[in-house]
């Protein structure tokens, strides 16, 4: 028998919900890795002494930096039906919008969010949805978004095993009745909300809906805080539930078991609108594995040492006193300065012999602990050589398997991001298509050019040419013969230049324009509807993202420099009737390294001198020799006369030859 609708999105609610509250709960579950993260030690800690290594904050850290450090860089490869300009616009438009897409942070922090989370609690779901935004009635924000979700409030289909395969998905979260009412007057949405309000004044109150009493919060309880959602009474909310599937979308209250909204989904590529960050995959398990959750045992061991070790150096500055009875008066044995003892012998009182033999093996186990620790993180490993590990000289052996460890696990990481940011770019593509000229007025999109390599790309392509049609053309000459050749120069200029249109024709407004519209050092790309067809693969370049990427783009533009500089590489370039473009090479030099707008160190020569261009020497700045002045050049040879001219000798001047 097959359940209806509500009762199969309230039976998924309790399963996922159910599996949440053990991995939050359990040994070294979710609540253990946050305490772990900010350093909280367990309540039955052994030791006098509280003082934590915060290994896994810095390490997560560090990890997270290394591979988040600028923007994104990436391409789309044409498939079937796309070409390489559309290609190119398209590209352009998602850099565009990676740039804008900064609701809730930019794009390079909260991708940063979704690594570090992935770090800690093996996944990370973000909804990849298209925002619109009106302020005063007007349209002021149209386009693709990304939102990481909260880890506790997302449950997928338990027997899938990435969110691509999943058949159901689920995300929490706390919404304002207010906002609720607001958005069901001004787009329609969530008809079933006057059920939901008319059911809970029947019988239930407002407010009920508490965080808390979901689960409590582990970060708020270290600090100390309480839980303030749901604790509102002038604005309370309620707790909502959507339930993403391939060929819809329902909306919930889980509590009051209402269905508020059941729609189609309204994503043309078919998928559920999310997507997932894992970066070690669990056969068993859709989340996959935390990388913090192998290593608390040994945190707990280094913690552990370290306290031992301070407190055996209290107890050695203030070690315990052994008191003969009788000998002494209790109440007088204080230990201070000055003190005054009142004792019947010299040897009623003495110090507790206190072993040595803990802080001699402190640095053996203390280094060999956290040398597991960093082995298992895939970090710098202090095992690597027989070095002191609290010394801060390092073997060259060591420094480069230290690196190369990094670098290993770096790069499996960014395999998996890429994936990820792959998949979401695949949905933005989707969506542009989809929802970017859904106004039927909208005949264009305006997107600024920035880039020198897409600005070059696109006028090379001739979108800012203007041409004469062929039966302009032939107009021209139908009208010079009509007036027997009697026509001037200007006046067919006149003619050609008002009979020219655009190579690439676009309707702006009531008017024709190019393409590409440049005026001056700014460039507008005028994008079509026609423009987003095709199709495309997008490959993301994540190592672009990574710390030190822009110094080995650097190192690789001068190596560039000095073979393209290279004498006998221009001649062999020069037999093959090819040339190098130093300027372009120049330009993308300055842009990698922070110029905005490199074209502008760049000016054109005016030939000057009496002989013109083709004269020796003429064109080149003051101060460069021409190839007769360099030290150690031959002069070029004389003609050989021809003609009358004989005997070797040159004609005079202003003579024929």
């Amino acid at each position: 028998m097959i359940m209806n609708i509500l009762n199969q999105v309230i039976s998924h609610y309790d399963k996922w919900t159910d599996d949440n509250d053990t991995r939050r709960s359990r040994k070294n579950g979710w609540d253990d890795i946050t305490a772990a993260y900010w350093g909280r030690l367990p309540n039955d800690w052994p030791y006098n002494t509280k003082v934590v290594d915060p290994r896994i904050r810095t390490t997560i850290l560090e990890k997270n930096a290394r591979l988040f450090n600028s923007k994104l860089k990436g391409r789309l490869v044409p498939r079937e039906g796309g070409d390489l300009l559309k290609a190119k616009i398209n590209n352009a438009l998602l850099d565009f919008q990676w740039d804008v897409a900064n609701y809730g942070g930019t794009m390079l922090s909260k991708w940063s969010m979704a690594d570090q989370d992935t770090r800690l609690y093996a996944s990370k779901f973000a909804y990849v949805y298209w925002r619109t935004d009106y302020r005063d009635g007007k349209l002021a924000f149209e386009g693709n978004e990304f939102m990481p979700l909260d880890i506790r409030n997302c449950g997928i289909d338990p027997t899938s095993n990435n969110i691509r395969d999943a058949k159901w998905f689920q995300y929490r979260r706390w919404e304002k009745i207010d906002d609720l009412e607001e958005e069901h007057k001004k787009n329609k949405r969530y008809p079933g909300l006057g059920k939901l309000i008319e059911k809970i004044k029947n019988g239930e109150e407002y407010g009920q809906d508490r965080r808390d009493a979901r689960y409590q919060s582990k970060l708020l309880s270290i600090k100390g805080l309480d839980d303030r959602v749901g604790d509102d009474d002038t604005f309370p909310v309620l707790e909502i539930v959507t339930e993403f599937r391939q060929d819809k979308t329902i909306t919930f209250s889980p509590r009051h078991k209402v269905v508020i909204e059941e729609v189609p989904n309204q994503y043309k590529h078919s998928k559920i609108p999310v997507i997932q960050l894992k970066y070690y995959p669990l056969n068993d398990d859709p989340l996959g594995e935390s990388e913090v959750e192998p290593v608390i045992p040994l945190w707990k061991a280094i913690n552990a040492v370290l306290c031992s070790h301070l407190d055996g150096l209290d107890l050695r500055q203030k070690p315990p006193v052994m008191i003969r009875e009788g000998a002494a008066r209790l109440e007088t044995i204080i230990l201070g300065p000055e003190a005054r003892w009142i004792v019947s012998s010299m040897d009623a009182v003495m110090e507790a012999p206190i072993g040595k033999s803990s802080d001699n093996s402190f640095q053996a186990d203390y280094g060999a602990l956290v040398s597991a620790f960093n082995t298992a993180m895939g970090d710098m490993s202090q095992g690597t050589s027989v070095v002191d590990p609290f010394d801060t000289e390092k073997t060259a052996t060591e420094v480069r398997a230290s690196v190369k460890q990094q670098n290993t696990r770096d790069q499996s990481n960014q395999t998996k991001l890429a994936e990820a940011i792959q998949d979401m770019m695949m949905m933005w593509l989707s969506n542009n298509k989809q929802f970017l000229f859904t106004d039927p007025t909208k005949q264009e999109f305006l997107l600024n050019i920035l880039g020198e390599d897409q600005f070059n790309f696109f006028k090379q392509s001739g979108l800012d040419e203007m041409e004469i049609p062929i039966e302009v053309e032939q107009d021209i000459s139908q009208y010079i013969s009509d007036m027997g050749g009697n026509v001037s120069d200007l006046d067919i200029d006149t003619m050609r230049e008002a009979g020219k249109i655009p190579r690439y024709p676009v309707k702006s407004g009531k008017s024709i324009s190019t393409k590409l519209e440049v005026d001056g050092n700014a460039a507008k790309l005028h994008i079509t509807p026609e423009d987003l067809d095709g199709s495309y693969d997008y490959v993301p370049d994540v190592v672009s993202m990574a710390v030190g990427a822009n110094e080995e783009m650097r190192q690789g533009q001068r190596m560039i420099m000095e073979t393209a500089l290279n004498p006998a590489v221009q001649q062999m370039l020069l037999q093959e009737g090819v040339k190098i473009k130093v300027k372009d090479i120049l330009i993308s030099n300055f842009e990698n390294n922070g110029e905005k707008d490199a074209s502008r160190f760049f000016e054109t020569i005016e030939p000057s001198g009496p002989s013109g261009p083709n004269a020796q020497g003429a064109g080149l700045p003051a101060g460069i020799p021409t190839p007769g002045t360099i030290p150690g050049m031959a002069e070029p040879s004389a003609p050989i006369p021809q003609g009358n001219a004989g005997g070797g000798m040159a004609p005079p001047i202003g003579l024929p030859q």
